[in-house]
């Protein structure tokens, strides 16, 4: 067969010696089907620990509150502000809560700082948006018209109420 020519159907390429029959190499099979026996004829000793003892404790988790709290924080500057933020900010505290009484088995102590911080801001700018926006609908109606807010009317009757009325 010439070296570029496809094998016919039915032949079998020739192999190279370089590629053993056996994966190890001849005689690299063991006689028994799992390892030599043990002390008393047995099967080997196991490779996991006994039960009751442990190797390493399992690494700590992230607490779900934080990382949620964290979540709905940021999410919450575009969708919902002051709900998200009253949100986030129960949540971050809780899993402060959570994860200081873990142990030390919870982690994500920073997210759940990082989540409370960014409440308290989205909060105090939703505050702040509200009294701009009172402000502007005050000096837009005319400023000096007081009555349109209905503080001219209101003024006489806490008068009355408190018995500094003056009578004409």
């Amino acid at each position: 067969m010439s070296e570029g020519t496809p094998p016919r159907p039915g032949d079998e390429p020739e192999r190279p010696p370089s590629h053993p029959t056996e994966p190890f190499g001849a005689g690299s099979r063991p006689t028994e089907p799992f390892g030599t026996p043990g002390p008393q004829g047995g099967p080997p000793p196991p490779y996991a620990p006994p039960p009751g003892q442990y190797g390493y404790p399992p690494p700590p988790q992230t607490a779900s509150t934080a990382t949620a709290a964290l979540v709905i924080a940021i999410v919450g500057f575009f969708i919902c502000p002051p709900v998200a933020g009253v949100v986030a900010l129960i949540m971050a505290i809780n899993a402060e809560r959570k994860i200081k009484d873990s142990g030390g088995r919870l982690t994500g102590l920073d997210q759940a700082r990082i989540a409370k911080v960014i409440a308290i801001v989205q909060l105090a700018l939703v505050a702040l948006a509200v009294v701009l926006l009172g402000l502007i609908v005050i000096f837009a109606s005319g400023g000096s018209n007081t009555s349109y807010l209905g503080l001219a009317a209101t003024v006489p009757l806490v008068a009355r109420w408190t018995g500094t009325a003056r009578t004409r």
